[in-house]
């Protein structure tokens, strides 16, 4: 009986979280934690979906006719059921055979504290059941191109796309809304380290955007001028880039209090003070929600020294490093 499993990375954004929405480069990096789906034929006369991870669920459904799901467990508003069926709407298909569907997102959340942590999990499980689905079901689709729109029917059109991007592709990309422009692959700068860290609290980025939908491009006038700033010294010297990024960082700071995004609340104010009072050091909170933060700094011994500071405060290290690899089939 066939099997097809693919997997892709999540991701952090390093910087334009917000901007990007006004049409700023994000520049966005994998991480070594990876959305796996497996798909396989079976010998039952249900098609079964199961979850490992945030959720844990065991679901059973059947396709009509019309190639429509009928869920046979689960309540309407399971957020798995909702998942899936966004992709399934973008496919729309009858399949002859049955199957199992398997999700495993473990990588993505906090096992003792039973939180999920900011690093992009609906997006690169969205990425890898797409590449999936194509594989199994012989789509002549793109997996970017399904997995942006069954995405954005998930999070009710709000986002910019760059965490599927990201997922799609590995590595550090900079990133651009308009569908015109190509994703550019950077390299993280060779004599700077960083650490990414947790705060405890999980924010809902959707719930995050659905408060700017009302903002004009206006509004992210000087965002957006860092968030450049910073993307286009990139591959400058390191005392640059760690000077565009604290400017960032200020500024994006500024646009939550004007906004009331709280992006610096859960004390991730309180490393950003810290860090300022060292030198060859930066953090900031990272992506739209801001439980997840990031300290880039020019030495392990600062970043060591930054740690114990950000554990007293209740801050969880998180080991996790630049992933390479974007979707992945058969891993």
């Amino acid at each position: 009986m066939k099997t097809v499993m693919v997997s892709a990375p999540g991701k952090i954004i390093i910087a334009g979280e917000y901007a990007v929405l006004a049409d700023a480069p994000a520049i966005s990096m994998a991480i070594d934690k990876r959305a796996r789906v497996s798909i396989r034929e079976h010998d039952k006369k249900t098609h079964v979906l199961k979850t490992s991870g945030f959720i844990n669920k065991e679901l059973l459904f059947i396709v009509n006719n019309n190639g429509e799901i009928e869920w046979l467990s689960g309540t309407p508003d399971n957020p798995v059921r909702i998942f899936f069926e966004c992709m399934w709407q973008q496919v729309n298909i009858c399949p002859s055979i049955y199957y199992e569907f398997i999700f495993d997102t473990a990588g993505f959340y906090d096992e003792e504290a039973k939180l999920k942590y900011g690093i992009g999990s609906s997006a690169a499980l969205m990425v890898a059941l797409a590449g999936a689905f194509i594989e199994i079901f012989k789509l002549s689709l793109g997996a970017k191109e399904l997995a942006l729109k069954a995405h954005r029917d998930f999070q009710g059109a709000n986002g910019s796309g760059v965490d599927i991007a990201t997922s799609m592709e590995g590595g550090i990309i900079k990133y651009f809304r308009k569908e015109n422009k190509v994703p550019v692959s950077l390299e993280f700068p060779c004599d700077l380290k960083f650490r990414i860290f947790w705060s405890g609290t999980p924010v809902s980025t959707p719930e995050q955007l659905k408060k700017i939908k009302r903002f004009s491009k206006k509004s992210f006038l000087d965002l957006k001028t860092t968030a450049v700033r910073f993307a286009s010294n990139w591959n400058q010297n390191n005392q640059l880039f760690l000077k565009y990024l604290d400017e960032y960082t200020d500024a994006l700071m500024e646009f939550s209090k004007e906004y009331d995004l709280n992006i610096f609340d859960h004390k991730h104010n309180i490393l950003v003070d810290l860090a300022k009072k060292k030198n060859n050091l930066v953090y900031k909170p990272c992506g739209a929600g801001g439980d997840i933060g990031i300290c880039i700094a020019s030495s392990v011994e600062l970043l060591d020294d930054f740690e114990k500071s950000a554990n007293h405060s209740g801050f969880v290290s998180l080991n996790l490093q630049l992933d390479k690899v974007g979707l992945t089939l058969g891993s």
